[in-house]
């Protein structure tokens, strides 16, 4: 790291300004600088590693002013990781380069106009409260925060702060082929909905989160921590615990302190067409089941490693309930009419309708020249159904759709109101698999449930002390 350009939080906190580092915003940071029509952003990232790195690309065309990341090793170091922060902010020698993001907001406070999170997911939502709390348009990686409290936290400064774009990565949400899924469900392309399938089977693109239970024995290891590896800023509001290399990188996605498993990750991607296409809602029941070995400790620490989660969504409007199975590294029977000789997708979604049937796959993917996403079966309901003309604007991306509504005083179409539901409903469903085998009751109004006071409580967890969310 270049000394020249780095701030040291004990620098930082010696010129008096701690109170802001640890949350409290104080009236003279709220910087809220108008981006004009012609103007470029100034946008600051926090977490460049991995999925920021694509991040960083997507918004290459504004100012790239700072960054800021936890994991400065190198490729010596980790041989074979792709999107190592710093070889991603060598590409950047403009921006300034942190390792504490709180010193980063509160010393480039008049610098910044908007602020990218894409940390692990236990510390995204003390993050961006605290930007939009200074005046920041923000835009959260999914799932948008690590427990539905920080959810609706997030979601009531979103609306406290309406003249802040916000925007969830759920990056599918852009593209071409979700909307034309939302316009032909609406349209009557398959009929009326009788179920859904959503599910994530491939063991190769989750390798992050399967990580055996019998780690769980070495949570009190006490493993050197590598010079480049800012340990404490990592936990954040985590519960301390020492560093150990089963969780960095990637694969702290599998222990519940800091992330929100496979369903967490992926669900937000797969869930969001049919949440947007049928007007979902809030479940108002959810049961699920696991692999076998998830009991007594392994339910403490971990996510599980299978599982399958039951909705059931309630009728809403002219649609009549419906049901939807997840499927955590499974996958749903094959529907009637596919091609057997092509290979069928190994995440995306199905939707089960009176007249036929439509199977997309992993969307976030989805771009101009990429394969195949979505398909209307059998055959001749492909063959036979006649495209509506296109009803939802298709922004250049999810990315740009976020900071030109930010140019323009607008929300784009995956803001945090909308986010967090998807975030919600992902997140209710990890709260039956620790609760697997039994029917959890969920009432849309109270936003609560009913028969569970257990799973009540499991809405929010204990942070440290200096992490709190600002309120």
């Amino acid at each position: 790291m270049n000394s020249s350009r780095y701030i040291s939080r004990r620098t930082f906190l010696s010129g008096g300004a701690a109170a802001c580092a640890y949350g409290a915003v104080p009236s003279w940071a709220r910087s809220k600088r108008r981006i004009a029509a012609n103007d470029k952003a100034n946008i600051a990232f926090i977490g460049i590693g991995n999925y920021g790195a694509q991040n960083l690309t997507e918004l290459a065309r504004e100012n790239i002013v700072a960054v800021c990341d936890v994991d400065w090793r190198t490729r010596a170091q980790l041989p074979g990781r792709g999107g190592l922060a710093s070889e991603v902010a060598a590409k950047y020698p403009q921006a300034k380069r942190f390792d504490d993001w709180r010193i980063m907001l509160e010393s480039m406070d008049r610098q910044i106009d908007a602020v990218v999170v894409c940390t692990a997911d236990h510390v995204h939502a003390v993050a961006a409260i605290t930007a939009m709390k200074m005046g920041k348009h923000v835009y959260c990686e999914k799932p948008l925060a690590h427990t539905i409290g920080q959810v609706r936290a997030m979601t009531a400064a979103a609306h406290k702060y309406p003249q802040q774009a916000t925007q969830t990565g759920i990056v599918g949400h852009a593209s071409e082929d979700v909307r034309r899924i939302v316009e032909w469900v609406r349209d009557g392309a398959i009929g009326k909905i009788e179920k859904i399938d959503v599910w994530q089977s491939d063991w190769t693109a989750g390798q992050r989160y399967t990580s055996p239970y019998d780690e769980i024995a070495h949570v009190q290891d006490q493993v050197v921590v590598p010079a480049e590896v800012k340990w404490d800023l990592w936990l954040g509001p985590a519960p301390e615990r020492p560093y150990n290399p089963m969780y960095l990188p990637l694969r702290w996605r599998n222990w519940l302190d800091f992330g929100t498993g496979i369903l967490g990750d992926h669900g937000p991607h797969f869930m969001d067409p049919v949440i947007w296409a049928l007007d979902l809602g809030y479940p108002d029941e959810i049961s699920a089941d696991t692999d076998p070995g998830y009991v007594g400790a392994a339910r403490q620490q971990m996510f599980a490693r299978y599982s399958h989660v039951n909705y059931h969504f309630p009728a809403k409007g002219a649609r009549a309930a419906v049901p939807l199975k997840w499927y955590g590294y499974a996958t749903p029977e094959i529907p009637k009419g596919w091609n057997k000789s092509e290979p069928f997708p190994t995440g995306g979604g199905i939707l089960h309708g009176t007249k036929g049937t439509l199977v997309f796959g992993p969307v976030y993917n989805s771009k101009p020249g990429a394969p195949k996403q979505v398909w209307l079966l059998p055959e001749e309901v492909d063959r036979e159904y006649k495209r509506p003309d296109a009803t939802i604007a298709r922004p250049q991306s999810h990315w740009l759709e976020w900071i030109d509504a930010a140019r323009d005083g607008k929300q784009p179409s995956a803001n945090w109101q909308y986010g967090g539901l998807v975030t919600e409903i992902c997140l209710l469903g990890n709260i039956a698999i620790q609760h697997a085998g039994t029917t959890l009751r969920f009432d849309p109004k109270s936003r609560s449930f009913t028969n569970s006071a257990a799973a009540n409580s499991m809405f929010d967890h204990g942070t440290r002390a200096r992490w709190k969310l600002p309120t």
